[in-house]
């Protein structure tokens, strides 16, 4: 498999996320000035606008050509859920969501947490509690099973204040 120079920028880019913002950008570039089309690339691009600069509707168009270009890019699908969630477009996210919840090759467990999120964030925290404990379920790292434990008590907390926290006992 050879690289493309568009494939070679972006790898270089990818080294450089979150040590070296000037070299990362100025490879990225060069990467869409090769290729427009480039999934990484415009994930990458996208990633930075939303995470550094809190570019929202700039990262958004780098997301949609990601995915565009490459429609199962589980890393895109990710992070624009992520987007759309800090935008309170919660409609889009579980859309997309959902649609990325059926690739090959994810780890399901991850966008059941962010289904989660997004009903803990619509106040519809049994459906929350719910979503945690099914990514639990589907999740087979013990670090991630304590990060969902600790969001699951989270939720808890809420369906207490707003008691909808109901108890079913079996017998």
């Amino acid at each position: 498999m050879a690289l493309t120079l568009a494939d070679q920028y972006y790898l270089k880019a990818l080294d450089d996320y979150g040590y070296d913002l000037e070299a990362l950008v100025e490879n990225l570039e060069y990467a869409l000035s090769c290729d427009a089309d480039h999934p990484g690339a415009n994930h990458l691009m996208g990633k930075l606008l939303m995470e550094k600069f809190r570019k929202f509707d700039q990262a958004e168009e780098y997301f949609v050509a990601s995915l565009a270009a490459e429609p199962t890019n589980i890393d895109t699908c990710e992070s624009y859920s992520w987007l759309l969630i800090h935008t309170r477009d919660y409609d889009r996210a579980l859309k997309l969501i959902r649609y990325a919840s059926g690739l090959k090759g994810v780890i399901n467990c991850k966008f059941l947490r962010l289904e989660a999120l997004v009903q803990e964030l619509k106040q519809e925290f049994v459906k929350a509690k719910e979503l945690l404990q099914a990514a639990m379920m589907e999740s087979y790292d013990s670090n991630f099973i304590y990060f969902l434990d600790q969001e699951l008590a989270r939720v808890e907390k809420k369906m207490k204040l707003s008691g909808e926290l109901t108890y079913h006992f079996t017998g």
